[in-house]
């Protein structure tokens, strides 16, 4: 018998984003008619395009028109890469490009790094005899060792050096397929590329001045600038606000919501109290908000993630003081609203091609992993059964997306018949706070020094191999590879339902506690780091999440 939660949300009771009230406000919310980052993608492109075409023209160099295929890729390869580290860089961000020293720092560590991969792809061609088949496994063996030996100094920047070498063998392998006897000819004149760069430095420098900070931020400055509503009345409200007044950022507060009792503030100029949080959805639907900031940091978790929820499934971003949702804080980086250090949770509107794309992903992979870990799995198989008497795999039921049920494989690491009510008492002193409230090591997620792990089993878990049979799953298309893992039907059963908001999308083999936190998080904040991704998940985020897995699982950190 399920545990019955004593705790009722009340939130959950005024339940004041109801189907209804998304309705309404979805339905009212268009898209801007002035989109900058449409305009300064074009405005990039076109200016790249440009260069390298003159700087072709003042090195007396002509394209080759009689293989125009080959000549127009080799131009634009050069135009991908000079503007490959552009998003990076945040050069397309609202948030940052509007200060002429951010601008200017990214742009310049952007053509930086850009610059480096062409070199890089002309280092190859012109010196071969170092590339020959004979030396490059010891130029590769002694690039790796300096870079393991400099990752722990140049940490911040390893993924751009990766970034570097990957986009440089990308370009020379696709050069080579093309034509793998002759070098491209825009390599062998060099100088066409080194002063198409410099023209290309220049003009962007320039161009993207007069756009950004004349053109979008002076003239077009109504049409940039993006309405902010600041829920709160606390001394980060002043703070945000001023700071926002004081740099000229590019947003316009349309005033305050009171979370709870209305106090006065000392901003520079003063803005209006549009109300209570429970007149938000009729907030929103009189104004047309881009963006929103809760600077309230007691308000209630299950109030937090409903407006979060509401407001990015209606298109606004939600941003987030550290001290609100100091979990990513402690664990993840922070993003940075026009310069200042908080948690944002994006809108999740869009995100139909993402999940598209992911779902093919993860079928592909799954299958391929199946393939190399299937000996690792027949000799897992041998050993449980020479262990202890049962069957090889465990299948509980578990809640999947959107609340969905399906049977989830696992090695067998108990033994057979043991007590599931164990397990389930752990479960709700945990889900109730009683469990973990100090955050030290010895309170987790897991029971540890289980007396019902097997031998093998406790092997398993250590390596987290009991996880394999997983990968079944994800061809499946139950679960992927990355998300917030499973959780049992009793488990279900006692979460609040603001907690339950982590089944929106598909279960995964890991996720962002599993890197961060692992086992070492209290329940609540093993909530939240799930929720950071629901709301923020990227390609990105799943490689690196993946990348870190590994190393994690090495160091059998958190593992019971």
């Amino acid at each position: 018998m399920a545990h019955k939660n004593p705790h009722v949300d009340k939130f959950d009771q005024v339940n004041l984003f109801s189907a209804e009230t998304y309705a309404a406000v979805a339905g009212t919310r268009k898209r801007r008619p002035f989109n900058y980052k449409a305009i300064l993608i074009v405005f990039d492109l076109l200016t790249a395009l440009t260069a390298f075409l003159l700087g072709g023209w003042l090195s007396g160099y002509k394209f080759d028109i009689t293989t125009p295929v080959f000549s127009v890729f080799q131009l634009l390869a050069f135009v991908f890469i000079s503007l490959s580290f552009f998003p990076s860089a945040k050069l397309y961000s609202h948030h940052l490009i509007f200060g002429r020293r951010n601008h200017a720092k990214g742009l310049a560590r952007a053509m930086a790094y850009g610059g480096s991969t062409i070199l890089l792809i002309v280092l190859i061609y012109t010196w071969p005899q170092a590339f020959s088949d004979q030396a490059i496994i010891p130029i590769f063996f002694v690039l790796a060792i300096v870079i393991l030996l400099l990752s722990r100094f140049i940490y911040g920047q390893l993924l751009n050096i990766l970034q570097i070498m990957g986009i440089s063998f990308l370009v020379t392998g696709t050069f080579g397929l093309i034509d793998p006897v002759n070098v491209p000819d825009i390599i062998l004149n060099w100088h066409v590329i080194a002063v198409g760069f410099l023209v290309l430095t220049l003009f962007l420098a320039i161009g993207r001045y007069f756009l950004v900070h004349i053109f979008f931020c002076v003239i077009m400055r109504k049409q940039f600038r993006r309405q902010v509503l600041i829920v709160g009345h606390n001394p980060d409200t002043e703070r945000i606000a001023n700071y926002i007044i004081k740099a000229k950022a590019p947003y316009w507060i349309s005033g305050t919501v009171e979370s709870e009792k209305e106090q006065k503030m000392k901003i520079v100029i003063p803005k209006a109290s549009l109300g209570r949080l429970d007149n938000l959805p009729d907030i929103l639907h009189q104004n047309h908000l881009d963006e929103i900031i809760v600077t309230d940091p007691n308000i209630e978790k299950a109030l937090l993630i409903s407006l979060v929820d509401f407001c990015t499934s209606v298109g606004i971003d939600v941003w987030l003081p550290p001290k609100v949702m100091p979990i990513i804080d402690i664990k993840l980086y922070l993003d940075r609203f026009c310069g200042l250090s908080m948690v944002c949770l994006r809108s999740t509107r869009n995100a139909w091609l993402y999940n598209k794309v992911k779902h093919i992903f993860d079928a592909i992979i799954g299958l391929l992993l199946f393939i190399v870990f299937l000996p690792i799995v027949a000799i897992t198989a041998i050993a449980i059964k020479a262990d202890t008497k049962g069957p090889v795999f465990y299948l509980p039921q578990v809640v999947g997306k959107s609340g969905n049920r399906f049977n989830m494989f696992k090695f067998r690491t108990m033994i057979i018949d043991s007590d599931p009510g164990v397990h389930q008492e752990y479960v709700t002193k945990l889900i109730q706070g009683e469990i973990g409230e100090s955050g030290t090591d010895d309170q987790t997620l897991k029971i540890t020094d289980d007396p019902r792990i097997t031998r093998v089993g406790r092997f398993l878990r250590k390596l987290s191999l009991d996880e394999l049979p997983q990968i079944i799953n994800v061809v499946k298309g139950e679960m992927s590879l990355v998300g917030p893992r499973p959780c049992l039907m009793y488990e279900y059963d006692l979460y609040h339902d603001w907690h339950k908001k982590r089944t929106k999308v598909r279960p995964g083999i890991t996720g962002l506690w599993q890197v961060s936190g692992r086992s070492n998080v209290t329940f609540d904040d093993m909530i939240l780091l799930d929720l950071y991704y629901v709301y923020n998940r990227s390609f990105m985020m799943d490689f690196n999440t993946l990348y870190e897995t590994v190393f994690v699982v090495l160091q059998r950190k958190g593992a019971y």
